[in-house]
C-alpha cells in the first residue's frame, strides 16, 4: 500500500499536565497511516492544528494586527524594523506582500486539519472521542476558512448573491499530484465554512467541554464556541436572523456572564479565562517565544514594541469609559511623544496572555445588529444590548432609544470598534457595511481608502499565480 507522509511535530511543549501539543518546529516525519494508528494520535494531530493558530502568521499578529493597521487603529511607535508596514502604507505588492507568509501557513493549518477529518474515523478507538476530534477539527477548518475569505476576497454582500471570487476552498488532503486548485465563489466558501459548522454543533455534546485533556473549556472548540463562530459567520453573511437566533440563544444559555466594570481591565491580565471568554488561544505554561503581547509591551525596549494605539481610537472613549487610555492603555513617552499601547496584549515571553478570539460582549453586539436588520426587527433588544455593552464601560453613558436602523447600525459600529479595539475586526466590520477607511492620526501619505479600493484586499502570493494557471488575481495586483 503506498504510504503517504505528513510533517509531524514531535518536539512536544506543555499544553497542560496531561496533554501536548506540537511545538512550532517539524523534527521528524510519520507516516498518515502511523500518526492516525489510534485515536491517541489522533489527539496529538488535533492539538497540533490548535497549537498552529498560534503562528506568527496567523493569531500571533498578522491576522490580529491587519484589520487594525490598515483601517485605523493603530500606528507605529517607531521608524524602523516595522511588522506589516506595507499594509500600513497601503503599498502591498504581491510579491513581497507581508501577508504572502499568512496565505501559506493558513493552507498548511488546513491540509493538516483535514488528514484530522479524514483519518480519524478509521483510527483505532472509542467512536464517541473519534466523533468529538472530527467536529472540533471541522471547526477549526471553518474559522482558517473564515479568516482567509475576510483577508483575500470581498464580503459576502459584494455582490447580490456573494458569486464574486473567493479563495481556494480546500476540503481535503493535498498532495502533490492532485490537480491545482481555483477559487470557488464567495457563497460557496461560506456555505462550506456553515456546513462545517453545522456538522461540528450537531456532533458535540452538551459537556462543552473539549476532548482534549487539560487547560479550560475556553481553549477548545465545544458547542457553544462553534456556535459563537457560526453566529458570527452568519452575521458577516447577512443571514440576519439566524446569526440574531444563535446569539440569543447562546446569551440566554447563561453560559457566561459579562465582566463587571470593575474586573474588566484585571481580565486581560493572566492566562486564566475570564466569565465572558467563549474561545480563546492557550499559551503554554513554558512559553517564552514571541507572542502578540511583545508587540503591544511597553516595557518592551527590544524591536517588537511597535504597534501604539491611534489618536482616532483613543479619542472616542470618553474619561469616565474603563477602555480609555488612564486605564485599559500603557502611556509612554517615547523621544518626546506620548504613545498609548493597548493593555489587551501587554506581556511577552513569559509574561504572553491567552489571545481572545470570541467573547461574550461581541455575541451581544451580533445580537443587537441582527436585531434591526432581522425579518421582523426589535428595537427593543438592539438598545438594549448596545445599552448593555456601552455602560458595563461607562457608567456615565446616556441610555440610547435608537428608532432607526441606521442609527443602530451606526451605534453597533461604533461599539465594536472600542469594544473589540486590537481583536482583528475593524476592517472586516467597515468593508461589510461599505465604510470608507478614514484615517487621521497616521503618517502614510495614502491615509483614506473608499470602500471599493483594491488596497483593502489582500493579493494571492505572486508565486501562487505564477504557479497555478487555475487561480486569478486579485484586482489591482
Amino acid at each position: 500500500m503506498k504510504k503517504y507522509y505528513i510533517l509531524l511535530f514531535v518536539a512536544l511543549a506543555a499544553f497542560s499536565s496531561c496533554e501536548k501539543l506540537l511545538d512550532k518546529e517539524p523534527t521528524d516525519k510519520l507516516s498518515i497511516e502511523d500518526l492516525f494508528l489510534d485515536v491517541q494520535g489522533a489527539k496529538s494531530a488535533l492539538a497540533g492544528s490548535y497549537k498552529a493558530l498560534l503562528d506568527e502568521e496567523h493569531y500571533n499578529k498578522n491576522t490580529m494586527v491587519y484589520p487594525e493597521i490598515l483601517a485605523g487603529n493603530i500606528k507605529f511607535s517607531k521608524n524602523t524594523n516595522l511588522r506589516l508596514e506595507d499594509v500600513y502604507e497601503a503599498t502591498v505588492d504581491a510579491q513581497e506582500s507581508s501577508l504572502n507568509a499568512t496565505y501559506s501557513a493558513l493552507y498548511s493549518e488546513l491540509n493538516n486539519v483535514n488528514n484530522v477529518i479524514k483519518y480519524t474515523p478509521s483510527a483505532a478507538g472509542a467512536a464517541t472521542e473519534k466523533a468529538k476530534i472530527v467536529a472540533e477539527a471541522k471547526a477549526i477548518r471553518a474559522l482558517i476558512h473564515f479568516d482567509l475569505v475576510r483577508i483575500f476576497a470581498r464580503p459576502f454582500n459584494f455582490t447580490a448573491n456573494g458569486s464574486h471570487l473567493g479563495i481556494p476552498l480546500i476540503l481535503n488532503p493535498q498532495l502533490y499530484s492532485d490537480p491545482a486548485p481555483s477559487r470557488a465563489t464567495v457563497a460557496q466558501t461560506y456555505n462550506a465554512i456553515v456546513t462545517d459548522l453545522t456538522e461540528a454543533i450537531a456532533a458535540f455534546d452538551d459537556t462543552n467541554v473539549g476532548v482534549l485533556n487539560g487547560g479550560t473549556k475556553q481553549n477548545y472548540f465545544t458547542k457553544a464556541s462553534a456556535t459563537a463562530l457560526l453566529a458570527k459567520v452568519y452575521l458577516y453573511q447577512n443571514n440576519w436572523d439566524k446569526a440574531f437566533e444563535l446569539a440569543d440563544e447562546l446569551i440566554k444559555s447563561k453560559q457566561y456572564t459579562l465582566l463587571t466594570n470593575a474586573n474588566y481591565v484585571a481580565s486581560w491580565t493572566g492566562r486564566v479565562p475570564s466569565s465572558e471568554s467563549i474561545f480563546e488561544l492557550a499559551i503554554e505554561t513554558v512559553f517564552s517565544g514571541t507572542s502578540l503581547g511583545a508587540y503591544y509591551e511597553s516595557t518592551n525596549l527590544s524591536s517588537y514594541r511597535m504597534y501604539a494605539a491611534t489618536l482616532d481610537l483613543t479619542g472616542l472613549y470618553s474619561a469616565t469609559d474603563i477602555r480609555n487610555t488612564s486605564t485599559m492603555f500603557n502611556r509612554v513617552d517615547i523621544s518626546g511623544v506620548n504613545y498609548a499601547f493597548t493593555k489587551k496584549y501587554q506581556g511577552g515571553g513569559t509574561l504572553a496572555t491567552p489571545i481572545k478570539i470570541l467573547r461574550l460582549s461581541e455575541l451581544h453586539l451580533i445580537r443587537a445588529e441582527a436585531a434591526v436588520e432581522k425579518t421582523s426587527p426589535d428595537f427593543t433588544i438592539a438598545n438594549a444590548d448596545l445599552n448593555l455593552i456601552r455602560q458595563r464601560a461607562d457608567a456615565s453613558a446616556a441610555t440610547l432609544n435608537l428608532t432607526t436602523k441606521d442609527a443602530v447600525i451606526d451605534a453597533v459600529l461604533l461599539e465594536r470598534r472600542k469594544e473589540l479595539a486590537f481583536e482583528g475586526n475593524l476592517l472586516f466590520d467597515l468593508m461589510r457595511r461599505k465604510k470608507d477607511i478614514n484615517r487621521a492620526d497616521v503618517t502614510p501619505v495614502v491615509k483614506n481608502l473608499l470602500t471599493n479600493d483594491d488596497r483593502l484586499i489582500m493579493p494571492f502570493p505572486a508565486n501562487t499565480i505564477n504557479a497555478n494557471r487555475n487561480m486569478k488575481q486579485n484586482p489591482g495586483y
